[in-house]
């Protein structure tokens, strides 16, 4: 992923470059690798909850000074599982990664694809492979609700990536 062009103050060194673009890149995964992953246990749950005094993501209000509420090593899949018991709908969103919804309350997806949000359902919850591949996923980062609202008022949470 190309965050920034770096290039020389000295104008005569400034060259014209094609436009970078086209499909995203990510590694792709035998489908037994997939099946595995998808029919184990969930290595993690996110349930987002709500009341009068805020968003939650497993019961905890974001703070700025707590640390990670969870750690990945980089290099495997995972299998997460995201749970709306709510009245709304919560877009659940990750930063640095991407991942593979492949079932929806208790139905499977026809054809999952990889993204970075997905919309979870009021009552119902979603089943995701995390690709923690990448090599230059490292530091801390977040995942959250991807209403602005909503994680504003708590519902976000530091995962570190080592």
């Amino acid at each position: 992923m190309v965050l920034a062009d770096m290039v020389s103050a000295q104008p005569s060194s400034l060259k014209a470059r094609p436009g970078l673009g086209g499909a995203p890149v990510y590694a792709s995964f035998p489908p037994t690798v997939l099946k595995r992953v998808e029919a184990s246990e969930p290595q993690f749950v996110v349930t987002f909850t709500e009341d009068k005094q805020g968003f939650y993501i497993n019961g905890q209000k974001f703070e700025m000074n707590s640390g990670p509420m969870l750690t990945v090593d980089v290099g495997s899949l995972h299998h997460w599982r995201v749970m709306n018991p709510t009245r709304e709908v919560h877009p659940f969103h990750i930063h640095q990664v991407h991942f593979l919804v492949y079932r929806v309350g208790e139905n499977p997806v026809k054809d999952p694809v990889w993204v970075d949000t997905v919309n979870v359902s009021y009552g119902s919850s979603v089943d995701l492979v995390m690709d923690f591949t990448d090599p230059i996923i490292r530091g801390m980062s977040l995942f959250h609700c991807h209403l602005l609202s909503h994680e504003d008022k708590g519902m976000m949470a530091k995962i570190l990536f080592r």
